[in-house]
C-alpha cells in the first residue's frame, strides 16, 4: 500500500501533494480540455467544481488514507498551484499503475515528467518493486515522457481504460529500487549521506592533482567544492528523483573520500559505481571495504540488477579494488574517450545481483 505520510514530494520542477477542496475549479477546468478529454480516459464524462469537491470527499481522501489509492496534484514547485493530475491505482503489496493528465495553461515545462518522477519516489518508498503505466499507441507524447522517466514498453494489447472504454493499449513498466537503511556501519567504517561542512575535506582531497588525474573532471578549486557539494547533497537514494546516492567514507570521525551509486537504466534497474579515497589513507584496505558495503547494499537490499564500474585504464589501484571485490573486468576499450587533451581508454567491470 501507498504511505501518505511521504507526501507531498517535491524537486524543483515540480511538486506532488494530495489534492485539495481548493484544487476543484482549476482540476474541473483541465477535465474540460479536448485533450484531456481525448487522451486520459477520465472515469466521469464531465466534471464541475461542485462534483470535483465531492470526489475529494468522498472517493480521494479515503483512498489516500487507506494507501490503495492516490488521487494527487501535480503542483507548480514554486506557487503551489494546480497544473495537473497524477493518480496511483489499482496498487497491491508490489506494484501499482500510474495516469496523469496536464492542465492545457501547464504543459511544455516538464512538470508531467517530474510528477512521475516523484511518483516513482513515493511508490518506491511504500515498498512497492513496480510501477506500469498504461496509454494509447498514438499517444507518443506519453510515450516519449514515460520513457524519459525509466519506463520501458512491456507489451500491447486491448484493456480497459479508467473510463470503462475497451481500447488498444500500450504497456510501460518501471522497476523500483528499495530504499536503503542509512547510514551504513562496517567494521571500521561510516557511510552516510554528505552534510555542507564535509566541503573542506573533500577538497584537500580532489584539489590534488594525483587525484584527479584519473578522473574527469580537473582538481578542484574552492568554487568547484561549492558546487559539487551542493549537487551531492541531493543524491540521497536510488529511489528518488534524482537516482543517484552519494555517501562520504568516515573513519573515526574524518572524512577520507566519498562513494556514489547512480542509475544508468531506470527501468531495468542497471546502475554504475565510482569512489574516491584519500591516498594518505590507501594501503589499509577501507576503500576496499567502503566499496564492497555500497555492492552489498545495491545488490541485495536495493535489488538493483547489475552494477558497473569505468575507470581510466591507467587506474591501476581503482582496476585492482574493483577485482578484490568481485567484480568482473567486461571490457577494455581502447582510446574510447578524450579527456585532458589526449585519448584515454577504458577498463569496465560489472557485478550482477547473482553474483553475489
Amino acid at each position: 500500500m501507498l504511505d501518505p505520510d511521504l507526501l507531498p514530494l517535491a524537486s524543483d520542477r515540480a511538486r506532488l501533494r494530495p489534492m485539495r477542496a481548493e484544487d476543484a475549479a482549476d482540476y474541473a477546468e483541465g477535465t474540460a480540455d479536448a485533450a484531456v478529454r481525448a487522451r486520459a480516459h477520465l472515469p466521469e464524462t464531465q466534471y464541475t467544481p461542485a462534483s470535483v469537491r465531492a470526489m475529494i470527499a468522498e472517493s480521494v481522501e479515503p483512498g489516500l488514507a487507506r494507501g490503495d489509492l492516490a488521487v494527487l496534484t501535480i503542483a507548480d514547485p514554486a506557487t503551489d498551484a494546480f497544473a495537473g493530475s497524477l493518480v496511483l491505482f489499482d496498487v497491491t503489496a508490489a506494484e501499482a499503475e500510474v495516469g496523469f493528465w496536464m492542465h492545457p495553461d501547464h504543459r511544455g515545462r516538464g512538470l508531467a515528467r517530474a510528477a512521475v518522477e516523484l511518483a516513482a519516489e513515493l511508490a518506491a518508498g511504500s515498498g512497492l518493486r513496480r510501477l506500469r503505466a498504461r496509454t494509447v499507441p498514438d499517444n507518443t507524447a506519453s510515450q516519449a515522457l514515460l520513457t524519459g522517466a525509466g519506463f520501458a514498453v512491456e507489451g500491447r494489447g486491448a484493456g480497459t481504460a479508467p473510463s470503462g472504454e475497451e481500447v488498444e493499449l500500450l504497456t510501460l513498466v518501471r522497476e523500483l529500487p528499495h530504499p536503503m537503511d542509512l547510514p551504513v556501519d562496517t567494521d571500521r567504517l561510516r557511510l552516510r549521506l554528505h552534510r555542507e561542512q564535509d566541503r573542506e575535506a573533500l577538497l584537500a582531497i580532489y584539489s590534488r592533482p594525483d587525484v584527479a588525474r584519473h578522473l574527469l573532471e580537473e582538481p578542484w578549486t574552492p568554487e568547484d567544492s561549492r558546487r559539487r557539494i551542493e549537487e551531492r547533497l541531493a543524491r540521497t537514494g536510488l529511489h528518488t528523483g534524482e537516482g543517484a546516492l552519494a555517501l562520504v567514507i568516515e573513519h573515526e570521525g574524518r572524512v577520507l573520500g566519498d562513494v556514489a551509486l547512480w542509475l544508468t537504466d531506470r527501468a531495468h534497474l542497471v546502475a554504475e559505481i565510482g569512489w574516491v579515497l584519500d591516498p594518505a589513507a590507501g594501503g589499509q584496505g577501507l576503500a576496499t571495504e567502503a566499496v564492497r558495503a555500497v555492492l552489498d547494499l545495491a545488490l541485495r537490499e536495493s535489488g538493483l540488477h547489475r552494477v558497473a564500474a569505468r575507470m581510466d585504464a591507467r587506474n591501476t589501484a581503482s582496476a585492482r579494488l574493483a577485482e578484490r571485490v568481485g567484480m568482473r573486468r567486461e571490457a577494455h576499450l581502447r582510446e574510447d574517450w578524450w579527456s585532458k587533451g589526449e585519448w584515454t581508454s577504458t577498463l569496465e567491470f560489472g557485478m550482477l545481483a547473482s553474483d553475489r
